[in-house]
């Protein structure tokens, strides 16, 4: 495994328990009908899952270019 890929899992394992305490503080409740508990996990998952990979791929990009620009 080469040493890049290494630093693009752990930015997003560290990126990971930080976006979901965001998006835990926010109330989905309200989407969702009552009793439907397991709909709205799966929803916070999927949420996470997506803003973890968007804001992850925006820090690896960033880096690459300070990579370029400082070699």
């Amino acid at each position: 495994m080469s040493l890049y890929y290494l630093m693009e899992l752990c930015v997003y394992l560290v990126l990971l328990p930080i976006v979901y305490k965001v998006i835990m503080a926010i109330d989905i409740s309200k989407i969702f009908k009552k009793g439907y508990t397991t709909e709205a996990k799966i929803f916070y998952i999927f949420v996470v899952v997506i803003i973890t990979k968007i804001i992850g791929d925006f820090i690896i990009v960033i880096l690459r270019y300070l990579r370029l620009i400082l070699l």
